[in-house]
């Protein structure tokens, strides 16, 4: 895998509300991630670096981004392993000179009993530890100015039978959202949430299929049953989520900091 590479020549990146600006963006491979890397890209961003345990799936996310006329730096890493993650970031960040965005959107959502010490740890380790890793990684190179947007979900405002670890995780991400935004304030650098409610990404289609097979149900009649609890009627697409991540991170933005701003079809009622 080429860790760097630059579109061909001639091709100059799209302009856009993020032209000439530089991010960073986790759980890249797939899902919201995913499509966050290609908002940014279409909205003119210069260069990304994608992280993502997924090594098929980022190169095949950053191709697609290098499509799209922006340069691209792509890292296996596992969140877990944060020294990994610090020795390969660290090079990226000097390589882009200054950092403007970083989108941390990695995380998994496995379920666990109680009493599951081994889930909760890993499931913390990823989704909140990881998180401040990277995010500690990146500040010392992020600009004045800049953006951070966590990806969370309504369940950092709810709980859910049998998923202690992923609702601890996602609530502490909120809380980690508000304080982080208090501290960056001066630097005028503001830090928001993104709380996406059932959204069609392949971990949500994962999630439905092992459910489905504990308890010998069809996977798409649980698909079918979610959507009429939404009273839109529909489950959010990875896309939407994104646009919302790409408004935040945008100079619309410029005054809204501390916030987590929910995307779920109306499920949760406004809660």
């Amino acid at each position: 895998m080429n860790d760097i590479d630059t579109p061909p020549p001639g091709r100059r990146p799209a302009a856009g509300d993020l032209a000439g600006r530089t991010a960073v963006v986790t759980g890249s491979a797939g899902g919201i991630g995913r499509e966050v890397a290609l908002v940014l890209a279409k909205s003119g961003a210069s260069h990304l670096v994608l992280l993502d345990r997924d090594a098929d799936g980022l190169e095949t996310a950053a191709k697609e981004v290098r499509g799209l006329g922006a340069e691209a730096t792509a890292l296996a890493v596992d969140l877990r392993d944060r020294d990994r993650v610090r020795a390969r970031l660290r090079p990226a960040l000097r390589s882009l000179g200054r950092l403007d965005i970083l989108v941390n959107s990695a995380g998994i959502a496995d379920e666990n009993a109680p009493d599951d010490e081994d889930t909760w740890l890993r499931v913390l380790d990823i989704n909140l530890h990881g998180t401040f890793a990277v995010t500690a990684t990146c500040l010392e190179h992020l600009a004045a100015g800049g953006r951070i947007v966590n990806v969370s979900s309504i369940l950092g405002k709810a709980g859910k039978m049998r998923n202690t670890a992923y609702c601890a995780s996602k609530h502490g991400l909120i809380g980690y959202t508000k304080a982080l935004a208090l501290d960056l304030a001066s630097r005028r650098i503001t830090v928001n949430a993104v709380l996406p409610g059932w959204t069609d990404t392949p971990m949500l289609r994962r999630e439905i299929a092992a459910q489905a097979g504990e308890i010998g149900a069809d996977p798409e009649r649980m698909l079918r049953q979610a959507r009429k609890s939404i009273p839109l009627r529909r489950l959010v697409e990875a896309r939407e989520a994104a646009d919302l991540v790409g408004f935040l991170v945008s100079d619309r933005a410029g005054a809204i900091t501390a916030q987590s701003l929910t995307i779920d079809g109306g499920y949760t009622r406004g809660m």
